[in-house]
């Protein structure tokens, strides 16, 4: 039988995680589907205890991949098998908030071909918005979003940064969705090159938006389903949050001049200018 949906499911030495989400959270999906984890990192013995843990799921072993070229494996592996009309790319530290989320999703894909990706509200366990997200220049996000704190009253800061946006976003297109769990119509998400195997983590879902642009679709947010993100956890565990914060700004600088035109020069200063706002901050606390 051809599954409807196929769901990619990233792992990185983080067992106990996927098995819950497998067995737990992507139950509540009713639709016919099929399930790849790839779990990146692993040898062959744990590969296959995991394999043996979730038998309803198909496990992958890769090396540590990272979060584009860990899902491109596992929607290839898919669309040799099953070639589902949908993908579902999600994490494992994600609670689904109910059943039906999943399947207002692809309701919204059938009624909305202008778009190819389609996201509930990701909201984190203290109820900050994760998603949607407009675009924002290289310097804004990472220089002047910094520097201005001083000057700025908190509200004036939150307007001028648009730092309510997720929360305050009414359902339709947005730039950029999370990518901790969202649905792609198959054939958009092929035409469109899939995800940009140059990244290792952070930046995918600019890029990505990018990428849907170019065939001409957009990226629509649908918040009336939710499901919660206990955003970070595995990073945490492996990198602190300086080596986090700039390995996020090399995917992103990666992403401004690939994808939308900035130089190397401009790139190299907000590099500089970064990483002494990053010091400072690390120095204060």
């Amino acid at each position: 039988m051809v599954s409807v949906l196929g769901i990619v499911v990233v792992s990185y030495r983080s067992d106990d995680a996927t098995v819950t989400f497998v067995r737990n959270e992507l139950s509540k999906i009713s639709v016919p589907k099929e399930i790849v984890v790839v779990d990146n990192g692993a040898d062959e013995a744990e590969a296959a205890l995991l394999q043996e843990r979730i038998p309803e799921a198909k496990v992958l072993r890769a090396e540590n991949l990272g979060y584009a070229r860990g899902n491109n494996l596992g929607v290839e592996w898919l669309l040799s098998h099953n070639s589902p009309e949908y993908i579902l790319i999600c994490n494992n530290d994600i609670e689904i908030e109910g059943d039906g989320v999943v399947e207002t999703l692809m309701d919204k894909a059938v009624n909305h071909q202008e778009a190819a990706a389609f996201g509930p509200a990701v909201v984190g366990p203290a109820g900050d918005y994760q998603s949607p997200e407009p675009y924002m220049g290289l310097w804004k996000r990472y220089v002047w979003m910094y520097l201005s704190t001083p000057f700025l009253s908190a509200e004036r800061k939150r307007r001028c940064f648009h730092l309510d946006y997720a929360g305050q976003a009414q359902e339709g297109l947005h730039y950029r969705l999370s990518g901790s769990f969202f649905l792609l119509r198959t054939s958009d998400f092929v035409d469109a090159g899939m995800f940009d195997p140059r990244t290792f983590l952070y930046g995918e879902e600019c890029i990505l938006s990018e990428r849907l642009a170019r065939i001409g679709k957009g990226c629509y947010y649908c918040p009336e389903v939710k499901v919660i993100h206990r955003h970070g956890t595995t990073i945490r565990r492996h990198y602190t949050d300086t080596a986090s914060s700039m390995m996020q700004f090399e995917s992103m600088a990666y992403y401004y001049a690939a994808y939308k035109g900035i130089s190397s020069f401009e790139t190299g200063c907000v590099r500089a200018l970064y990483r002494f706002i990053l010091r400072l901050r690390q120095w204060r606390t």
